[in-house]
């Protein structure tokens, strides 16, 4: 009787230390000495709704292209709001885009590779979303846009370097036909 309470005990203390751990993303931080020290957060659980599917553009199948025409604009480190210059990009971006009806808009995010592959993934999704979010602004219909991160996965450089870094922190408007 006794070791069937143990067995017992021990298996709902299992079941709570496997659900508690499940619940936080670890992510990487450099202290006052540059330092790395891992923190951890909690886990945010993101629900997509109908509504949410049916607001941007299905982006799912045909490839999308870059078009010589529309600039890519960049991030300073850790950032994902718009500069001046990138508002003036995205401008000029735009008037091109409206003048192409039959065209669906894919805005991609990109990170350098600092920060762990979740963090990165969140704030690519921030900078293509405040790229997306000044485009309908400008007069762009949402249901012509999707967004995507690829975070730290899609680098443009290769180089350990800031300017390389600088490179990867990027926003890219990228079309196809309907």
């Amino acid at each position: 009787m006794r070791i069937k309470q143990l067995s017992i005990l021990a298996c709902a203390f299992m079941f709570t230390l496997v659900i508690s751990s499940c619940s936080k993303k670890n992510i990487k931080k450099a202290d006052a000495t540059g330092e790395e020290d891992t923190i951890t957060i909690p886990a945010i659980d993101i629900e997509e709704t109908i509504d949410m599917l049916n607001t941007e553009a299905n982006i799912r199948g045909t490839q999308f292209v870059e078009q010589e025409n529309i600039q890519t604009i960049f991030f300073e480190f850790d950032k994902y709001n718009l500069s001046d210059k990138n508002r003036n990009i995205l401008s000029a971006n735009a008037e091109i885009i409206k003048s192409h009806k039959e065209w669906i808009i894919l805005v991609e995010g990109h990170c350098d590779d600092k920060g762990t592959i979740e963090y990165n993934l969140a704030l690519g999704q921030k900078r293509a979303k405040q790229v997306r979010d000044y485009y309908i602004r400008l007069g762009i219909m949402e249901s012509a846009m999707g967004t995507i991160s690829y975070g730290e996965e899609n680098p443009s450089c290769m180089d350990e370097t800031e300017v390389c870094w600088a490179q990867n922190r990027r926003s890219e408007t990228k079309v196809r036909n309907q």
